[in-house]
C-alpha cells in the first residue's frame, strides 16, 4: 500500500478556495440579517406616494441590462400608464416584505427568559445572567427519585459557569465545573436519590467569569440498558451508553492468525473507551480517542481461536468532569484498514488542514470557526466567532510545532467522507488532524499531538 506523501509547496489549494466560499457566504449572511430596520411611521397621502415613488425608481429592475436613464425613463412610462395600480402593487409587496421580514426575526430555538422564574421546565433552554452584585443564581426542578438528570449551562461571552445539583434539603449530589480540558461550559448528569423539587446552583468560577448564560435540564430516558451481544465478524451493531457507568460487552469468534479490526464510532459529542479481550480473560489492547475525534479503534492479528470480547466504555474526563454518553456502533471487520487516498483527496485533505492550523496560529477567529467540524464545535463549546476568541489563548498555548517538513494524509476505511492529516515538524514531532467533509468542503473535527503517521 503506498500512502500519498505531499511536500506543502506541492498541494492544490482547493480547500482554501473552499473556505474563502464559506467565510463569504457567512459574511453575505450577516449583512442580510443586519439590514432589517424599523418601519416609517404613518404619514400623509402625499408622502407615501412620494416615499413609494423614490422607492421604486431605486429597485434594481434589470439593472445589469439598462443603462440608469433608459430604467428611469422605463419606470416613468409605467406610472403614467397605470397611476392607479402602482397604490395596490406597493400594498401588496409591502404586505408580502412585512411578511418575510416578520418570518426572519421569528427567533428560532431562542431560550425563554423571565428574570421572576425560577423554576425550571424538562428539556427547555432558560436564559440568565449573574451580575457584578451576585454571587450565583439558583433554580428548581422536579425530579422522582432515581430520575437521571442532564444539565447544561452553555456560558455566553467570558462567563465560564460552575453547576451543582443539589437535593431538597440542600444536601449536594454533583458538581461540575468544565465539561472537558477545553470546553468551558458546564455539562453534569446524574441520578436524584429522593423526589422532590431539586436545587440546582450556577456561580461563576471567578469574578471575570460573570455574565449571561444558557441552562437547560432534562430527565434522561434510560430505557434497556442491555446492549450486549455476541457479533459476526463483518457486522456492525449500535449500542447506547445510557449512564456514566455504563458498560457493553460483545463478543465475536477469532481463528488464530485472524487479523481483525474493531471500530467503537459515537455520535457527535459521545466518547467512548473500547478495550479488548483474549479468549482466555487477558487484556489485549485499550483505546481512547484512536479513531476519528472521540472514536475508539483498535486493530490486532489474534493470537489465539476462540470468543473475543470487546467492552466500551464511556470515557472519563479528569476529576470532576462528566462522562459524554450517548448512542454508538460497534463494527468488527475481518483484516486490517486500508486508507490510501488519492493525490487530489490527499491534496484537499492536506491544504484544508494546513490552512486550520495557520487560522489556529494567527488566532483567525473566523476561519477557525468556518472549518471547524461538528465534533470540534461540541467539544470546545463554540457557537459563534466570539466563543473562538475566547479560547485563542488557550489554543496558541498548545504547542503548535514548527516548520513542517511533510504531510501524510489518509483516507477512513469505513468511512469515505472522513480523512485523516499528519504533519511533521521533526523526527518526533508530529500532529494530526481529523477531517469529515460536508457540503463538499474538508472540515477539522479534531487535531491533537501523534508520534507519527500509522505504519
Amino acid at each position: 500500500m503506498s500512502t500519498p506523501m505531499l511536500q506543502i509547496s506541492e498541494r492544490v489549494p482547493r480547500a482554501v478556495v473552499g473556505l474563502l466560499l464559506v467565510v463569504a457566504l457567512l459574511a453575505v449572511g450577516m449583512v442580510a440579517c443586519s439590514d432589517d430596520s424599523p418601519e416609517q411611521a404613518e404619514q400623509q397621502t402625499e408622502q407615501e406616494a412620494v416615499a413609494q415613488t423614490q422607492q421604486e425608481q431605486s429597485q434594481p429592475i434589470d439593472a445589469s441590462e439598462q443603462p440608469q436613464s433608459e430604467q428611469t425613463t422605463q419606470q416613468e412610462a409605467q406610472q403614467v400608464a397605470q397611476p392607479e395600480a402602482q397604490p395596490e402593487q406597493s400594498d401588496a409587496q409591502q404586505a408580502e416584505a412585512e411578511e418575510q421580514t416578520t418570518e426572519q426575526a421569528e427567533p428560532t430555538d431562542d431560550p425563554a427568559s423571565d428574570a421572576d422564574r425560577d423554576t425550571l421546565n424538562d428539556g427547555e433552554r432558560f436564559s440568565s445572567s449573574i451580575g457584578p452584585d451576585e454571587t450565583e443564581k439558583q433554580f428548581k426542578f422536579q425530579a422522582a427519585t432515581g430520575a437521571w438528570l442532564r444539565i447544561f449551562v452553555d456560558g455566553k461571552g467570558g462567563m465560564d459557569p460552575i453547576v451543582t445539583l443539589l437535593q431538597p434539603d440542600g444536601t449536594e449530589i454533583a458538581v461540575n465545573d468544565d465539561l472537558s480540558t477545553t470546553n468551558r461550559d458546564s455539562l453534569l448528569i446524574a441520578q436524584v436519590p429522593v423526589e422532590g423539587l431539586q436545587l440546582i446552583r450556577v456561580q461563576p468560577f471567578d469574578s471575570n467569569s460573570l455574565g449571561d448564560f444558557i441552562i437547560e435540564v432534562q430527565t434522561l430516558t434510560i430505557g434497556n440498558d442491555d446492549d450486549n451481544a455476541i457479533m459476526a465478524v463483518g457486522a456492525s451493531t449500535d449500542g447506547r451508553l445510557n449512564t456514566p457507568g455504563d458498560v457493553d460487552v460483545f463478543e465475536f469468534q477469532a481463528e488464530e492468525g485472524q487479523q481483525v479490526f474493531v471500530l467503537v464510532d459515537g455520535d457527535t459529542g459521545v466518547d467512548v473507551f473500547a478495550q479488548v479481550f483474549q479468549p482466555d480473560g487477558n487484556l489485549l489492547q485499550i483505546d481512547d480517542d484512536g479513531g476519528h475525534g472521540l472514536d475508539s479503534e483498535i486493530y490486532f492479528t489474534a493470537d489465539a481461536a476462540g470468543l473475543w470480547r470487546v467492552e466500551v466504555w464511556p470515557a472519563s474526563n479528569k476529576a470532576g468532569q462528566r462522562q459524554l454518553i450517548g448512542a454508538y456502533r460497534i463494527t468488527v471487520e475481518d483484516g486490517l484498514p486500508t486508507s490510501a487516498v488519492n493525490e487530489a483527496v490527499a491534496s484537499d485533505l492536506a491544504g484544508a488542514a494546513l490552512t486550520f492550523l495557520q487560522a489556529l496560529r494567527d488566532g483567525d477567529s473566523a476561519t477557525i470557526l468556518a472549518l471547524a467540524g461538528p465534533e470540534a464545535l461540541t467539544i470546545w463549546g463554540w457557537d459563534d466567532a466570539g466563543d473562538v476568541g475566547r479560547d485563542i489563548r488557550k489554543i496558541q498555548s498548545i504547542d503548535l510545532g514548527g516548520e513542517i517538513l511533510q504531510s501524510v494524509s489518509y483516507g477512513d476505511v469505513l468511512h469515505p467522507a472522513r480523512g485523516r492529516v499528519y504533519f511533521q515538524f521533526s523526527e518526533t514531532d508530529w500532529m494530526r488532524f481529523e477531517l469529515i467533509q460536508l457540503g463538499g468542503h474538508w472540515l477539522v473535527d479534531d487535531w491533537a499531538h501523534s508520534i507519527g503517521p500509522p505504519s
